[in-house]
């Protein structure tokens, strides 16, 4: 019960931060008049990475729909399923099990999952290269497997750096790449905008990737040491 309550409490203070973030400048999301990309999205991944695949997912997704309902909603709510994902790619990784499989071996299939999704659309076999960031990322994940959770449970700052950065490409290109989905679904836009944009994406996720890094190594150091159940594998 204990644990139940200081769950539930630090799912509320952290929406809360997500929710407040939300009203930072973002990134203009190009061709969606009045919608951002918020820098809170940097927050997904920490989410997943201290609370898990279950909290993590629903606290970074509650931040977001209090954050954009605030703002006056909007288009930009279609957009909040990003951060379950994000936060979710990241849990995975975290876990040296999920699902019966290896956390590094779900995550992985998500994204090549999400990057297929794309290649499956006219628009995203028009332009065959656009993933090549997404499968950087996948690469990563494959390169590492479960060195990445190894290096996020350790108590070496440079070991969980490491391990913050490892887990934070990918999974905001997980995001990422599901936003461009749902992109296509609510405008027609051709292949070549998607091109055109191409170097800004990984400007804005390279960027996020810092800010998730950033922040998330101080954070997740605070939380361990203030909820110490919430990880009980540390190396």
């Amino acid at each position: 019960m204990r644990m139940r309550l200081k769950g539930i409490t630090l799912t509320v203070i952290l929406a809360a931060v997500y929710a407040v973030l939300s009203f930072l400048p973002g990134f203009p999301v190009i061709g969606v008049s009045g919608s951002k990309i918020d820098v809170a999205r940097s927050l997904e991944i920490i989410y997943g990475l201290v609370l898990g695949p279950v909290l993590g997912p629903f606290t970074a997704f509650l931040g977001a729909i209090v954050g954009k309902t605030l703002a006056g909603g909007g288009i930009g709510l279609f957009f909040t399923p990003l951060a379950i994902v994000s936060s979710f790619m990241a849990a995975a990784m975290n876990r040296r099990k999920f699902s019966k499989l290896g956390g590094w071996i779900f995550s992985a299939t998500l994204l090549a999952g999400l990057i297929i999704c794309w290649y499956l659309t006219p628009t995203g076999r028009d332009a065959p290269y656009y993933p090549i960031p997404h499968l950087v990322g996948l690469g990563m994940i494959l390169l590492f497997r479960g060195k990445i959770m190894e290096y996020l449970h350790s108590r070496e700052r440079s070991r969980l750096v490491l391990g913050v950065l490892l887990s934070s490409y990918p999974s905001t290109m997980a995001g990422h790449m599901l936003g461009n989905l749902i992109f296509m679904q609510l405008s027609s836009q051709s292949a070549l905008f998607f091109v055109s944009i191409l170097p800004i994406s990984i400007i804005e996720r390279v960027t996020l990737t810092v800010i998730a890094t950033i922040i998330g190594v101080p954070l997740i150091m605070m939380i361990r040491s203030l909820y110490p159940e919430l990880f009980p594998h540390d190396t």
